[in-house]
């Protein structure tokens, strides 16, 4: 379900080779011009002037170019002042009140309307789910049911840096819109959206994915440990399954 990204547009090394690329063309030009003004700034004195004043003639030509040079290169540092804005690696994440925050994701027996299935109901949605495929044993699985006939409405997909050296690694040099990217693009998503991620900060957002019957949506939360993806099986709106999914974490963040 996660997939690597060999560009990170939202990195600190991506910003900082925009900051290159604003300053490296700059220098390139100031040289230029120190190089095609190097005769005029250097221009002998003729026989008779004053050497004083052809002296003074020098200096200034000098300055000027200087001067250029700065203005050159302030504007572009301007330029890339501005646009350094990186976003933090994924594990830098921090909660909605600006504390670190490394919640332990235990998936709750009942949140709102939805219950855990367990036993012969879980069996029975996990083969469904799988169809004979073994997920990683890195991927936790949760399947909820939301009206009690024993068929699940949620299915719920776990990865933690807590127990998954990979996602620890992940989390360290990924954004969270690298996250989000690299999981709806590997789920075919339409129309991602980010919402609020709540309380425990981060990143939460939802898309279109196509299902056995028809549209149905994948939401997705990630703070500094946990990347965690909910279908909703007959949930369309995105809103609403967001609203859903940041229950589903409030109550299985502890």
């Amino acid at each position: 379900m996660i997939v690597a990204s060999s560009l990170d547009p939202t990195s600190q090394a991506w910003a900082f080779g925009e900051t290159v690329g604003y300053m490296l063309p700059a220098a390139i030009g100031i040289g230029v011009l120190w190089r095609l003004t190097r005769a005029w700034r250097a221009q002998s004195t003729p026989p008779g002037s004053d050497p004083a004043q052809a002296a003074r003639g020098k200096r200034k030509r000098t300055w000027f170019i200087a001067g250029v040079s700065v203005f050159i290169a302030a504007v572009a540092g301007g330029k890339a002042f501005a646009e350094y804005n990186p976003e933090p690696r994924a594990y830098e994440t921090v909660a909605a009140d600006g504390t670190e925050e490394y919640p332990v994701i235990i998936l709750p027996e009942l949140f709102d309307r939805f219950r855990l299935l367990k036993g012969e109901d879980a069996t029975r949605a996990e083969t469904e789910v799988l169809a004979g495929r073994d997920l990683p044993h890195s991927l936790r699985t949760g399947f909820y049911d939301q009206d009690a006939d024993g068929t699940y409405d949620l299915f719920v997909l776990v990865t933690s840096a807590d127990w998954d050296p990979k996602v620890a690694e992940s989390k360290a040099t990924k954004s969270i819109s690298t996250e989000f990217r690299n999981v709806f693009a590997a789920a075919k998503a339409r129309d991602v959206t980010r919402f609020d991620p709540g309380r425990h900060g981060g990143g939460l957002a939802c898309g279109h994915v196509t299902g056995p019957d028809g549209d149905q949506t994948l939401c997705a939360w990630s703070d500094a440990a946990n990347l965690v993806l909910v279908r909703h099986v007959h949930e369309t709106d995105l809103a609403a399954a967001a609203r859903t999914t940041l229950a589903l974490r409030d109550a299985a963040s502890s």
